[in-house]
This record gives structure tokens, sequence and C-alpha cells, in this order.
């Protein structure tokens, strides 16, 4: 494997798993496991699977000028999206070439943060502080920072039931695009989520697979309990890893 090439905190669990890897973004990624694509694809399908999407980066913006600087980058109108709901867009340059597709999700009036594709925080960090430079706003770019897993398919939320805390409470007016929670248990306020061993996650109720599913923000050093757990629990719905 180049040396240069990056893992995710489940690197070791795909390697022990026998998944076929690749290059991807930068990354060791798992394309398919043992079972197979098609099999992979009817679970998610007809069922559940789990997906390793920490390869993806994280990119927060605070302060009084989140807002204005996000709303002159992003290619979504900001205005109406409201606390705890998210929207996907994308990122341009100065030519309108688009830098990145994204989900920007709002935590507050002033506190943002865009989910990225892998490899490409440094590089959209680095365009808003640009364009920030004149505003009160802070970019941080939290590349390696933040796992990240994806839970997809129609018994999404029944396997979910079983890892979190008060799934009743958390699934309770939480529309597509909208999400709980912070992987910061700072952060979080009163829509706190978090797991059975009281780990904190930021659980959003969206997805790039086009079913119903969610994905799970959290620390990296707790990621591979939370993807062991969600397989174990997921085992009577056929869950597989994807």
């Amino acid at each position: 494997m180049d040396q240069e090439q990056k893992t995710t905190p489940l690197h070791s669990w795909h390697r022990n798993a026998n998944a076929n890897m690749a290059d991807f973004g930068g990354y060791d990624m798992p394309l398919w496991y043992e079972t197979g694509v098609k099999e992979e694809h009817l679970a998610v399908l007809n069922s559940v699977g789990i997906f390793d999407t920490s390869h993806m980066a994280c990119i927060t913006i605070d302060g009084d000028g989140a807002f204005t600087l996000l709303n002159h980058c992003f290619t979504r109108n900001l205005q109406s999206l409201a606390q705890g709901r998210c929207v996907y867009g994308a990122f341009l340059n100065h030519q309108g070439h688009c830098i990145d597709d994204a989900i920007v999700y709002k935590l507050s009036d002033t506190r943002f943060m865009a989910c990225v594709n892998s490899g490409m925080g440094a590089k959209l960090a680095s365009h808003l502080k640009g364009h920030g430079a004149d505003l009160e706003v802070v970019v941080k770019d939290l590349t390696g920072k933040v796992a990240k897993v994806d839970i997809q398919g129609m018994n999404s939320a029944r396997v979910l039931a079983q890892v979190i805390n008060t799934p009743e409470a958390v699934f309770t007016h939480m529309p597509y695009f909208s999400f709980k929670g912070h992987f910061n248990p700072e952060d979080s306020g009163s829509s706190m989520v978090t797991l059975r061993d009281s780990t904190p996650i930021l659980l959003s109720r969206s997805g790039y697979t086009g079913e119903f599913g969610f994905e799970l923000f959290i620390d990296p050093s707790a990621v591979e309990s939370l993807w062991t757990t969600i397989l174990d629990s997921g085992q009577p719905y056929g869950l597989k890893s994807c």
C-alpha cells in the first residue's frame, strides 16, 4: 500500500473482514466484501446495510459572519434553513466550476458544519477562509478528527433503536435532511443523542444511497465499537457491511 495513502479508524476491521480494498480519494477503502456487490446492494434495497464513510471530512464555520460566508460560497440559499436542518449543494470557484458537493448543517444562527468529500477538507477550508477574511468567522478543518458511519435501508431505524438511548424521542420530529445531537457533548444542547454507552453522536436523517437511512458522526476513538454494535444489532435483519 502507498505510504501516503490514508486510512480510516475502521481500516483494520475491513482488512480482517477480507474486504476488496482500493484507493478512494487518497484513502485505502473497502469497495466490497466477500458477500459481493449484488448482495450488498440488495441488503440496502430490501433491509439494511452499513457503510464506513470516515474518509469524508467535516468543516466547522463559526461566528457572526458564518451565514454571510456560506450563503455567498454555497449554491443553496440558506436564508430559510432552520436550526437542526441540513441541505445539499455545492461550493464553486470564481469561474463557477464545482470545487466539491457538500451537505451544510445549521447548528445555530452563527454555527454551521459542512460535510465534504474525501481529501477535500483542507481545500474547502482554505477556500472559505479566503472568502471570509473580512468577516467575523472561524473556519476549522476537522479532517481525521471525526469518524462517520452510514446505516441505510428500510430497517435502519429499527437497528438504530437498539443502539441509541431514547430512540422514540430521537426519531420524533426528525424529517428528511434534519439532524440531532453532536459528536462533541459540549455542542449538542437539548438535542443530545447518545449511544447506549453514553457516547455522543450527531445523527443525520440523510444518506447517499437514495434509501431511508441515517448518517452518524462520532469521535474516531468510538467508531469501531459503534460499527460492531450495529453489526450485532442488525443480524436479525440481515444487515450487511457495504
